[in-house]
This record gives structure tokens, sequence and C-alpha cells, in this order.
């Protein structure tokens, strides 16, 4: 018997023993302690009543929201519709509201006991982005797999259950000695293949969902999957739009240079900022000349190294020099990884200075190469093809 039912069985005593029980021939202290009892304990009950069924609400900042820097991955920012569904959760509070508003709205329709609203992200990730839950109940799902998910994706993105028998192990946010839940309805907003949104709502009691509101619910649905694009859809262009503007700004700022040195200083400031790398190094072919077997470093920031400006590499006995001599790219996720040492400049190296990944492009003059661009990290495999 759970609390609420006891609570509620002691207020119905205390409320027929205050109506049928007369105390007037009790003397006065006797009939004050009684009506002090009574009332007191109908007071008391009733707070206690109040308490548990009280529905939380959560403020904003106890929402959980995604985040872009962990999304993005082997594709670009543009394209990666989970990184752009992040920014615009975290930057624009009104795409936050409209999914709260939309969830008020299906919560009003059906009226259940407790409701949820979960983002699933690339790599099955899911992250509670909204939830109005009996707060004596409730239980976080952090790192627990929610198969009731299953289910739903099973389903074709909907899904009515009136008769739950493992309804907390189906729906694991609840402390199965406080609430266990019999019915269920649920769906998703279909974004991508690895991206979805699902609402999930459910009852304690049995029978209690009905399947004919599923018409109006996918009308919801369908305006929210309309919405939700537009919104990436616009964030898709503002971030287009912002690196257009970033590199038009430096495009200028380098013509306008004054010297070689200024523009490489300006464009290797850039370029740091952008990739956040350990150790950024540019270098050209000796006095630039492209029949010339050296290297010259004309700039290096980051890292401390011996390989510091000025310093000058026989471009035939490292990883950077083949890179000017081939004329092509090298990206490696680890230069420490494998059998045997591969030096960045000189045979003489012994050591890579803690540097581990390792990304080089030719600079190209007259289809040839003159100098290269070089991004270190000393963690391994901070670069990809999309740098």
């Amino acid at each position: 018997m759970n609390s609420s039912l006891i609570n509620f069985i002691v207020l119905f005593l205390l409320a027929f023993i205050g109506i049928f029980v007369n105390p007037e021939s009790w003397n006065f202290w006797v009939k004050l302690a009684f009506k002090i009892i009574v009332l007191g304990g109908i007071a008391f009950f009733l707070y206690q009543l109040w308490s548990e069924y009280q529905i939380e609400f959560e403020d904003e900042e106890e929402d959980e929201l995604p985040n872009e820097q962990e999304l993005i991955e082997d594709k670009s920012f543009f394209e990666n519709r989970a990184a752009l569904l992040a920014r615009a959760l975290q930057k624009n509070p009104e795409v936050f509201e409209i999914l709260k508003k939309q969830f008020s709205v299906i919560w009003n329709l059906i009226l259940p006991h407790n409701g949820f609203l979960l983002l699933m992200l690339p790599k099955r990730e899911i992250v509670l982005l909204h939830k109005l839950v009996r707060n004596d109940v409730f239980r976080s799902p952090k790192n627990k797999p929610i198969p009731v998910l299953d289910l739903v994706d099973g389903a074709h993105g909907f899904l009515v259950e009136n008769h739950l028998e493992n309804g907390t192990n189906l729906i694991p946010f609840y402390n199965p000695e406080a609430y266990v839940p019999r019915s269920f309805l649920a769906f998703k907003t279909e974004l991508e293949k690895d991206l979805n949104l699902y609402w999930l709502f459910d009852a304690e009691l049995v029978d209690f969902f009905n399947e004919e509101d599923k018409a109006t619910i996918n009308k919801i649905n369908d305006l929210t999957l309309s919405y939700l694009n537009h919104v990436l859809l616009v964030e898709k262009l503002k971030e287009e739009a912002r690196e257009k503007t970033k590199l038009l700004e430096l495009a200028k700022e380098v013509v306008s240079a004054k010297s070689l040195k200024a523009a490489v200083s300006r464009f290797s400031e850039f370029l740091a900022h952008e990739f956040q790398a350990s150790k950024l190094t540019i270098a050209f072919r000796k006095n630039f000349d492209l029949n010339e077997g050296r290297g010259t470093i004309f700039y290096a920031i980051g890292k401390e190294d011996p390989f510091k400006s000025g310093t000058e590499f026989l471009l035939e006995e490292g990883l950077n020099g083949w890179v000017i001599l081939k004329n092509r790219p090298y990206l490696l996720d680890d230069i420490d990884k494998g059998e045997y040492f591969v030096p960045r400049f000189s045979r003489q190296e012994k050591t890579n200075y803690g540097l581990r990944a390792f990304l080089s492009v030719p600079i190209e003059y007259q289809e040839q190469a003159i100098g290269m661009v070089t991004l270190e990290d000393s963690k391994p495999g901070k670069f990809t093809v999309l740098e």
C-alpha cells in the first residue's frame, strides 16, 4: 500500500470522526483537544497529499541541452544537423520555448500523469530536454537504456500501450516502490535517421490513453517537424554567412598587409584561433626558389621545440619536407603510432616533443609547392579530412 493511499484513508477517517462524533457533552478542555487533533490532522494529511501530487515544473536552467562542440566530428558543420540543432537550442531560447509549448499542448490534450521530451543524438546518446513529473517518484535515467524508445521505433514512430506489465523496465524514470506506469503514449519527431525527438507520456492506470488521439497528435508533430526544419535551415545559413564574413575580413587584412611577414603573421593568427592547435608552422623553399631542396621555417607559434622561425631543413628528411616535395597533404592521427619513428623535419630528431596529431598542406605557386602549412596537436586524432 503506497503512502498516498494511506494518507487518503487517514484523512477520510478524520473527516468521518469530525462529522459524526458529537463532543458537546465533553468538558471544555477535552472538546478543545478533540477539535485541535481533528482539524490539525486534516490539515496535515491534506498537505501530505498536496506535496505528493504536486507537479514539478523545471526552470530553464535545469533542462539539459546538447553540446554542439561534442557533435562536430567527420562532417561539415553546415551538414551536421545535430550540431545545428544543439546550437539553436543553446543560442535561441525561443526554439526551446516552442518545443515546451508543443509539449504543453499535447499534455492538455491527453492529460497524462507524467511526461518527458527526449532528444536522441547520433551514436544513440539521449538528452532529457524537458519533463513534467511528480517530484516524489522521478529517478534520473542517465547512462541507462530506455527500452520504450526501441518500441516506438518498431511501431513506425507512434505507439499506445494501455496494459503494461513491466512499466518501470520499459520506462526507467521512476522509483518502482513509489510509482509504476501502467499505460503510455509515445511518438517521435524524426529530423534524420540518427536524430529524433521522442515525446513520452505515461499514467498509473490501465486503459488510460486513446488511440483516436493519434490523428491530432500527428498534425501537431508535423507542425513541429516543419518548424524545426526551418530552424535548422536558418542556422545553416547563419553559419555559412559567419564563415564567409570571417574569410572576407581575413582576405582584406592579408591583402592590405605592408609586408609578407605581416600577411603571414595575420594568416597564422587566424589558423591558430580556428583550429586551436598545439603548434602551427609555416615554411617555404629557401629563398622562395622552386628548385631549392632546402626549406626555411618562416613562422612558428605554439609548443616549444628547436624548430623556430629561421630554421633550415632538408626537404627529403622529414614529413614537412615531403609535403613540399610531393606537393600533397599529409594527415596522421598519431605520428608516434607505429613501429618506426617518423621525423618532422630532420633525421637527427629523436622525439616529437609530445606532438601527436599531424596535418600539413602544401602552399602552391605556378602549380608547384613552394611551401607548407602544418598544424600539430598533443591530442591524437585532433584533425580530420575536413580541416
